[in-house]
């Protein structure tokens, strides 16, 4: 939920068994079209320089955001998600590969990664392949995972029968760069299929741009719409622990209900659509609750004035398709109810 930069450089191009096909997939995406040589890079498009491709493998797809927060499993999915995770923030590159070869072997190219990543000095935080992984042969990992949005998906689907699923999660001996590995059989393409999501820490940059809100335009929000998103109010990861840095807009809301005792309100938490319904459901309650608890406890709110609520995912302000849009979608907003 943190206001991050997201200057982004977007290509991405789906060469099927029998060619290249861009158009429809371009107007889907959002970007022109662009000339493609078969089995060469798209334009436009690089490596990572410590996380090198595959030899015999070409760009499909590239995905860049400056800043942006990352989660990489490294363990298993299961019914409760996953076992183990990583988390970093930074610079993060999402890439897809296909291979010009198309008897080349999934988990030839998984070896090939994995030597080379150690090589480098790169810690393997986990790999498995295909059941091992979660359920439906790995696929439902590569779902769930997060790392592999809708760019990439649409680019490189993983095929229904014959998938070979097969995950790496690395992390650089420096500690400062975090990837996540699938290699695959995709439909539509000879041959495996590979996509990474590669996150270099960085910090963000604190001159963009940002006015929180005051108790003014929390009110005009509330009068006009009879709800108002605070998106400065920060959790900690998969948590309804309060950011120290939501102090400021805890304290807003605090003086305008200060300033108008007549005033009631619905504190309610949403989330993005990442991970299980029951699971966000729950911890955008929490979270709400832990707002309700703050304003009672630190401006003596009464317990009749504020009451919190959950949305969990239900309730979008835009795709949950993109980055941007997931950050957006979760948000604490303040619903004004009657008394």
């Amino acid at each position: 939920m943190k206001r991050e930069g997201s200057e982004r450089k977007l290509h991405c191009v789906w060469r099927g068994a029998h060619g290249v096909v861009y158009g429809l997939l371009a107007g889907m995406l959002g970007f022109a079209a662009m000339p493609v040589v078969a089995g060469q890079d798209i334009e436009g498009s690089g490596d990572h320089a410590d996380v090198p491709r595959v030899a015999g493998s070409y760009i499909v797809y590239q995905d860049q955001i400056d800043f942006d927060r990352l989660t990489v499993p490294t363990g298993p999915l299961t019914n409760d998600g996953f076992e183990s995770t990583e988390q970093q923030e930074g610079s993060v590159l999402k890439l897809s590969y296909n291979f010009r070869d198309p008897d080349v072997s999934t988990l030839r190219v998984k070896r090939s990664y994995m030597q080379a990543l150690e090589s480098r000095g790169f810690e393997i935080l986990y790999h498995a392949s295909e059941g091992e992984l979660s359920g439906g042969a790995g696929r439902l990992f590569f779902r769930e995972s997060g790392l592999f949005d809708r760019g990439v998906r649409d680019c490189c689907r993983v095929a229904n029968r014959d998938r070979q699923v097969r995950y790496i999660a690395a992390r650089s001996e420096a500690g400062d760069i975090l990837a996540g590995i699938v290699v695959f059989n995709a439909r539509g393409v000879d041959g495996p299929a590979v996509s990474k999501a590669i996150v270099t820490a960085e910090a963000m940059d604190a001159s963009m741009d940002h006015q929180p809100l005051t108790a003014g335009e929390m009110e005009e929000g509330l009068v006009a719409e009879g709800r108002v998103a605070v998106p400065d109010i920060l959790f900690e990861t998969n948590s309804a622990e309060i950011l120290p840095e939501s102090a400021e807009a805890l304290e807003t809301i605090g003086d305008l209900m200060t300033e108008r005792p007549e005033m009631q309100l619905l504190v309610v938490g949403h989330t993005d659509n990442t991970g299980d319904y029951d699971y966000n459901l729950s911890l955008s309650l929490s979270r709400a609750q832990s707002v309700v608890d703050w304003l009672r406890r630190e401006y003596g709110i009464t317990g009749d004035r504020l009451q919190a609520a959950g949305a969990g995912m239900m309730a979008p302000v835009t795709t949950n398709r993109t980055t941007e849009g997931r950050a957006r979608n979760r948000r604490v907003e303040l619903v004004e109810r009657a008394g």
